[in-house]
């Protein structure tokens, strides 16, 4: 995806707000799709951690190629990476779009990635998952038709208290009420509630009663088009109660591994995991690796795999209370080789009853070097000089024979010397193990 044509067009028609869309590009393959959905939402970022560089405000439902770029030619000079993540959890906005799109000017797509989604009329969130951008954040609104103008149904509203409860229905110690509401033409603008006859607010996430006694809860929402749906209502009762353990662990996690100058991984990295809870104690601790599933944590993580990583950490608490999902996002490349070969040394012949080299023997050598290629392979027998290996070695004086042998590689890293016997006898004797294998 880094043709310099597209790109600067790209660039060009962003900053006029439009966007040019011959070819989609899935960011799962990396390979082009036969057909361009038919709309085309563009973000870009740079080295700012407070805001994205250019974002959509708008949209029409459907099929839309989704494109993220952090580049140099959007701005990025120093390689930083940032994410676009579409909000799934937060009350008031459409929770159907799980995008999360880590750009970085070094990666393999050179920081521009694209997938495709389909959106529903209403409002979506979005922002930079990476610590410490996490005000990089806004949101646009979907509708049916680009302008909601013929919209004339007003948006669906419901309401529900959840809590713990007495035999009676009543929630004991306090009770959480969630607001949802839908608009099928030009998309939710925006919900209310009053609770117990007071004023109408805005509501964003769900809403904690704690006070005991009767509660009254109405609510409303209106549309883009400007259409104010009926007032619902929800009445429900709190008593006295012991609340229990109702705060969420702390959950943090820490990457270490040799780094190189910039920071990067040499190798491997390894994650580390650790959650607290003062009050009903851990239950369980769970990561997620490069937008994988969800996985039980037990042991620190080792990611050997080159290339940029982020991972997700949670945990749960006794009183099933969930933290905040915490991230952290680092690179791993390839290190240098500072280790010598691997040899092996084989003997090979006929043998008698003491395994005893009948008249002659064959000495073998081989050796692997898992980064930089075998340069030198060389043994010594008997004390003698060293000599380059390059095919097997017959030794024919009877006796007992030792046998030196070590390898380098083409940075100069050398093996292990290691070495090994083995005895040749007169061949008079019948051979008991025939073309016998035997590794020093």
């Amino acid at each position: 995806m880094s043709r310099s044509l597209v790109a600067a067009l790209a660039a060009a028609l962003t900053m006029l707000g439009l966007v040019l869309a011959p070819v989609s590009v899935s960011a799962n393959t990396g390979t082009a799709n036969t057909e361009a959905a038919a709309q085309v939402l563009t973000w870009t970022a740079g080295n700012s951690v407070t805001e994205y560089t250019s974002a959509p405000t708008e949209a029409v439902a459907g099929e839309t190629t989704i494109v993220f770029e952090n580049s140099e030619a959007t701005g990025n000079t120093t390689s930083m990476p940032h994410t676009l993540t579409f909000d799934t959890t937060t009350p008031g906005y459409n929770h159907d779009v799980d995008t999360d799109l880590l750009a970085n000017p070094s990666d393999a797509n050179g920081g521009r990635h694209e997938t495709t989604v389909t959106l529903t009329p209403g409002k979506y969130r979005y922002y930079c998952a990476i610590p410490g951008h996490l005000q990089m954040t806004g949101e646009f609104v979907v509708t049916e038709d680009g302008g909601g103008g013929e919209d004339t149904t007003p948006p669906t509203v419901s309401a529900e208290a959840a809590g713990e409860q007495d035999a009676d229905g009543n929630y004991i110690g306090s009770a959480s009420v969630t607001v949802n509401a839908t608009d099928q033409g030009s998309g939710v603008d925006s919900v209310e509630y009053q609770l117990d006859g007071g004023e109408f607010l805005p509501y964003s996430e769900p809403v904690v009663v704690d006070s005991v006694g009767e509660h009254m809860v109405h609510f409303r929402a209106t549309d883009v088009a400007g259409n104010v749906s009926e007032e619902g209502m929800l009445s429900f009762a709190v008593v006295e109660g012991d609340a229990g353990d109702v705060t969420p662990p702390t959950v943090s996690a820490e990457v270490t591994g040799n780094q190189d100058g910039e920071g990067n991984y040499l190798d491997a990295a390894t994650v580390a995991i650790t959650a607290q809870d003062e009050g009903s104690g851990v239950d369980s601790v769970e990561y997620q690796l490069d937008g994988g599933e969800f996985l039980p944590y037990s042991e620190p993580v080792v990611v050997d795999s080159v290339g940029e990583h982020m991972v997700h950490f949670r945990a749960t608490d006794v009183a099933g209370n969930v933290s905040e999902e915490g991230m952290s996002s680092f690179a791993v490349v390839e290190g240098p080789d500072i280790e010598g070969p691997t040899v092996t040394a084989v003997v090979s012949g006929d043998q008698n009853a003491n395994w005893e080299y009948l008249g002659r023997a064959f000495l073998s050598l081989s050796a692997v070097d898992d980064k930089s290629e075998v340069a030198v392979l060389e043994y010594a027998l008997d004390g003698g000089t060293w000599t380059s290996y390059t095919k097997p070695v017959m030794v024919n004086t009877l006796g007992k024979h030792i046998v030196r042998y070590r390898a380098f590689d083409s940075e100069g890293n050398a093996s292990e010397q290691s070495s090994g016997s083995f005895t040749i006898v007169a061949a008079g004797s019948a051979a008991v193990h025939t073309r016998a294998v035997r590794v020093l």
